[in-house]
């Protein structure tokens, strides 16, 4: 699992006191983005060659988050398919309370094609290396 702390802004912050919950997919993808740097050893070349994009996402919003709480994004591949990663997401106060649960799938996209491709196998086991 990967986890990268949060810096919460003061623009995050709605008109109720608390993050407004479309800056949680901010976040995600923050956690998303450092989990394929460290898993791949380096960062991956967003919209270009092969790559991967985000097809779905979903949240469920248990807990709010305020501005001065100590927030951490951790992040898990829960399954790889043919052609996508299956990814479980989470917004984890510093008392050990989970304040946000997310899903989401990304896709295999060739940005030259236009067209997904299958996972390549050393995306495979790059992704099941950092998971064990």
């Amino acid at each position: 699992m990967h986890k990268i702390s949060i810096q919460i802004r003061f623009s995050d912050i709605d008109g109720i006191g608390h993050v407004n919950n479309a800056v949680y997919s901010d976040y995600f993808d923050i956690g998303r983005i450092h989990y394929f740097k460290e898993a791949f050893g380096q960062p991956p070349e967003w919209g270009k060659g092969k790559t991967l994009v985000l097809v779905h996402t979903e949240a469920d919003y248990l807990q709010p988050v305020f501005l001065y709480d100590t927030i951490e994004v951790h992040t898990s591949v829960i399954e790889t398919g043919h052609r996508s990663v299956k990814m479980k997401q989470y917004i984890v106060a510093a008392d050990g309370s989970v304040r946000v649960e997310g899903y989401s799938v990304l896709s295999t996209y060739d940005m030259d094609t236009g067209q997904s491709f299958p996972l390549p196998e050393e995306w495979r086991e790059k992704i099941n290396l950092y998971e064990v």
